[in-house]
């Protein structure tokens, strides 16, 4: 009987004899090598066999038998759970009860942990990170120790050298080094932060750039004086205050108290620096907003902050309060020899270039004094030993932070994406009435608003130290010409450099040409508002200073006589006193 094969290479389906079974032939289209098998016979049903009846079938179910009891599910979505699990992974409800609980249905709704599991979570998965990026805190030590013994190194040279190009080299090479160190914190952090955002555990390899770091500290320092600007405003001149008035201690915790808005919105600020628009993260109104949502969470960060620092702030304090008279008087020393130098080379080339009329500094022929460099080697111990507890308390912080950034990402209002800019006509955005402002309602609120400030300011101008009732009066006028420069460049695009111009000489016609722009541009009239608030201001303030005897009347000054030059007095022309040798 003939036997059906088909070939595999062009699936072309041919017979051969019975005889070729178990053999290869070729095939009769490609000449593929074709291997010969015989088919499968089917078993025939036998006609004996009846069909099973479908009453009995059905009689002899056992349906328990068929359920597999092994298996749970969820009552509601019908998803596959684990013994141990006690709600659904899927949609969230109690598995026992079926029921979706209250603490669920608030973190379904945030779409994100919630805030309470950040503080008992925090401790124990920041600890891990550390030990799963020992090596990155390995890094940060060496980092940190080289960049601050090359600022240290390179501040001596700038005292010992007394020539201007090569202090001024080594002061750059300070400035350099040092600005490293923050940088690299701010680096870390944004690097942690997004990781921990994006739910990664594991960070890629970071590498250290010096002058990328370099850039970034000055990044860093330009956020803490913008953050802490308007609180040592006051407290710093404060401090300033006292300190001049011999009490310094009084002086100094006003300045550090100054700091402390500063250091409690850092946390909320690094999560938006990792995001592409990170202008919530450099607005203090914005970031403030924030802050009151989120007061807990930041305090909580501090406090670990400050504990995991504790080690750190003990070295740095044992620096200053053992060794900070001889680190004062080492330092003094080598100011003093360079003075010396300065003023014996100055002498040499003097007489040298044969130099008429020259004047010998107070520091020629003095005598050099010794420089022990003893008293920098302990001191050099604790602050190895400060980088190194440092390192592990930067990562450490860093994963706080992060977890804080992902617990609290609902009420950060981070900006994940930039919106699409649409194109809108001028002569549209005159038509809109979102700009349209009403200028009356703002000049009215001005006005009142700065009656209110000055009065207040009259009042309390007595009680002020002298030096916060100038630094106020010079912030009024800074944001006066602020407001100014604002209305000139409005009217050199509306009007033209001509009456840019004319509004430059003639302040009350900027003045009220920026009045006419406010009542088209919701902006200007913001600008207008500030404008006429602080010029209401700064005139109380000028009278305030007049009646408190801060400032002389202009008819006083006037009216005064000028005095008949008396002799000369005898201690004016008397040469300096030495200066004392230490």
């Amino acid at each position: 009987m003939p036997i059906k094969v088909r070939c595999k290479e062009c699936n072309t389906s041919f017979s051969v004899k019975d005889e070729a079974e178990g053999k290869r032939v070729r095939c009769k289209e490609c000449g593929a090598p074709v291997k010969v098998t015989a088919a499968k016979q089917s078993k025939k049903r036998s006609r004996s066999s009846k069909p099973a009846d479908t009453d009995d079938f059905l009689a002899t179910l056992d349906i328990d038998k068929l359920e597999d009891k092994a298996a749970k599910i969820c009552p509601r979505c019908g998803q596959d759970v684990d013994e141990d699990d006690v709600e659904c992974s899927h949609c969230g409800v109690d598995l026992s009860t079926g029921r979706m609980s209250e603490a669920t249905r608030r973190k379904r709704k945030r779409k994100g942990p919630a805030v309470e599991e950040f503080y008992s979570k925090s401790w124990g998965d920041a600890f891990t990170f550390l030990k799963n990026h020992k090596g990155l805190a390995v890094k940060t030590f060496f980092y940190s120790f080289i960049a601050s013994t090359l600022f240290f190194c390179a501040v001596f040279m700038m005292m010992w050298c007394h020539r201007t190009p090569p202090r001024a080299f080594w002061g750059f090479i300070a400035f350099v080094s040092i600005m490293a160190i923050p940088g690299w914190i701010w680096f870390i952090q944004t690097e942690v932060v997004r990781y921990a955002l994006q739910k990664k555990d594991k960070l890629k390899r970071i590498n250290f750039d010096f002058f990328l770091c370099s850039a970034l500290g000055m990044k860093f320092i330009f956020w803490v004086v913008l953050f802490s600007l308007p609180a040592e405003a006051i407290l710093g001149t404060l401090g300033y205050y006292f300190i001049s008035n011999d009490s310094i201690p009084v002086g100094v915790i006003l300045i550090a108290a100054g700091f402390i808005p500063t250091f409690l919105m850092f946390p909320l600020a690094m999560p938006h620096m990792t995001m592409v628009d990170s202008t919530p993260g450099w607005l203090i109104h914005k970031l403030g907003k924030v802050f009151l949502n989120l007061v807990k969470p930041a305090i909580f960060w501090c406090f670990v902050f400050v504990v995991t620092s504790l080690p750190v702030i003990g070295c740095l304090a044992a620096i200053g309060a053992v060794y900070g008279n001889g680190l004062n008087d080492f330092f003094s020393n080598v100011q003093y020899n360079s003075a010396i130098a300065r003023d014996n080379g100055a002498k040499e080339y003097a007489e040298e270039n044969k130099i008429k009329g020259f004047e010998e500094g107070p520091f020629v022929g003095k005598t050099p004094a010794e420089i022990d460099a003893s008293i920098l080697i302990a001191p050099s111990i604790l602050w190895a030993l400060a980088c190194l507890f440092y390192a592990p308390s930067l990562i450490y912080n860093a994963r706080v932070n992060g977890l804080l950034a992902l617990h609290c990402k609902p009420d950060l209002g981070l900006i994940t994406k930039l919106s699409e800019t649409k194109y809108v006509s001028k002569a549209e955005r005159e038509k809109s009435d979102e700009n349209i402002t009403n200028p009356l309602q703002h000049a009215v609120i001005g006005v009142l608003g700065g009656a209110g400030i000055g009065t207040i300011f009259y009042f309390v101008t007595p009680y002020l130290p002298l030096l916060l009732v100038w630094v106020l009066f010079g912030i009024s006028l800074l944001t006066l010409f602020v407001c100014f420069i604002v209305t000139l460049v409005k009217m050199y695009k509306i009007d033209g450099p001509l009456h840019c111009v004319l509004g430059f000489f003639v302040s009350i016609y900027a003045f009220g040409k920026g009045w006419s722009y406010a009542s088209k541009d919701k902006e200007m009239g913001k600008t207008m508002l500030t404008w006429t608030l602080f010029i209401v201001v700064i005139n109380i303030m000028a009278y305030s200073m007049e009646a408190h005897g801060i400032i002389e009347p202009e008819e006083k000054q006037n009216a005064a006589a000028p005095e008949e030059p008396g002799p000369a007095d005898p201690a004016m022309e008397a040469e300096p006193a030495e200066p004392a040798t230490p």
